[in-house]
């Protein structure tokens, strides 16, 4: 891999940090411009376009990766696209994917490389209602309908029972596969649902309660 490509990784990996510093100062420079020959890769996202992703297309928009010499296309995921399967079967060039699913696959010996962590904290949350008597406690699962997508989702709300006590997912009621909404956690059909701070928690916030006739708020 040559310098000039190593660097376009970095742009790559790590494009909200750059377009937060080209837009702290109209002088800022992220990349010189100034390209013998451009290298055209392919992003693909582990999910719909969503604000999750929001800083790679801000890349594209403003320049950003033109400033290291790389034409990049970002392509769409969705239930049937699997990331790092992409990226192993060399059908695109970089892939985004959570942590643990990308390890899986390593360990399967697949030759991928985790090259950057962009989310510094896990955006991955059970959410439950103020009444069910889980709270905050992830050892309050055992015995209850937890909600998972599946699709190696599981393997952290698993991991995260497991750092709470509960050590065998068998203690749980049921480990339900849910769709990617809220609908068996608002229907009741569940006692937890995983959820994203920035997509399915949003969408329980912005559902209407019977009850009260206004909208669901966090306790």
């Amino acid at each position: 891999m040559n310098k000039r490509f190593t660097r376009g990784v970095v742009a790559l990996v790590a494009a909200v940090s750059l377009l937060a510093t080209a837009c702290g100062s109209d002088e800022a420079a992220v990349g010189s411009g100034d390209c013998d020959s451009v290298d055209s890769v392919s992003l693909q996202l582990q999910w719909v376009t969503q604000a999750q992703f929001a800083g790679y297309f801000a890349a594209v928009d403003r320049g950003i990766y033109n400033d290291y010499c790389l034409d990049v296309t970002v392509l769409e995921g969705g239930v049937d696209i699997v990331p790092q399967q992409q990226l192993a079967s060399g059908a695109v060039d970089f892939a985004i994917s959570w942590v643990p699913k990308a390890l899986v696959n390593v360990e399967q010996g697949e030759p991928l490389k985790i090259v950057a962590q962009v989310f510094q904290r896990s955006g991955t949350l059970q959410v439950s209602w103020a009444d069910s008597g889980i709270g905050s406690d992830p050892a309050n699962l055992a015995g209850k309908k937890v909600g998972t997508w599946g699709w190696g989702n599981e393997f952290e709300l698993i991991a995260g029972l497991r750092k709470a006590g509960v050590t065998d997912p068998d203690n749980i009621d049921e480990l339900i596969g849910q769709s990617f909404d809220m609908m068996a956690l608002l229907s009741g059909e569940i006692d937890a649902a995983q959820a994203m701070t920035y997509n399915e928690y949003a969408q329980v916030l912005e559902a209407m309660n019977p009850a009260t006739g206004e909208l669901y708020k966090a306790s």
